[in-house]
């Protein structure tokens, strides 16, 4: 599986590596690889992508700790995939009611299924296309860097 490294990941994600270095030491994100003393952190595609997210829910005002327990939840969805589809593109939702419901739903659903969860009438509800950050942070990559990415 491709990976990247932490200079890689930050300039893909339009971040300090200085940034990234403190979400992942203050517990914020977690990468999806442990690294002993003097190894190298390395990100793969579902770190990228959720990572991603976590940019996009940045201009919602969210705490960085909210973001991390949304992104802690995406990863989990990733886990269970080998790569992101082109289509259906897929969508990341959190969503909050305030009767008959949990507090707070999140998941990762295809576009079709997103049209379901907001005809639910959310009180409120972000949502992020996570196939569109992915693909916009694999094209930041230098192409001999990017190549082979998990996307479709």
């Amino acid at each position: 599986m491709k990976t990247w490294t932490i200079h890689e990941a930050a300039d893909a994600l339009l971040m300090t590596t200085g940034e990234l270095s403190q979400w992942i030491s203050r517990g914020h994100y977690r990468p999806s690889e442990e690294v002993r003393p003097g190894q190298r952190r390395r990100f793969d595609w579902r770190d990228l992508a959720c990572l991603a997210v976590m940019g996009a829910l940045r201009p919602h005002c969210l705490s960085i700790n909210a973001m991390g327990l949304m992104t802690g939840d995406l990863r989990e969805d990733l886990a269970t995939m080998d790569r992101i589809p082109d289509r259906p593109s897929l969508f990341f939702f959190a969503a909050n009611w305030t009767k008959g419901r949990h507090r707070q739903t999140v998941g990762l659903v295809p576009e079709k299924d997103l049209c379901t969860v907001l005809r639910s009438h959310p009180e409120s509800v972000i949502v992020v296309d996570v196939t569109a950050v992915y693909r916009a942070a694999l094209a930041r990559l230098p192409s001999a860097v990017a190549a082979g990415g998990a996307a479709a």
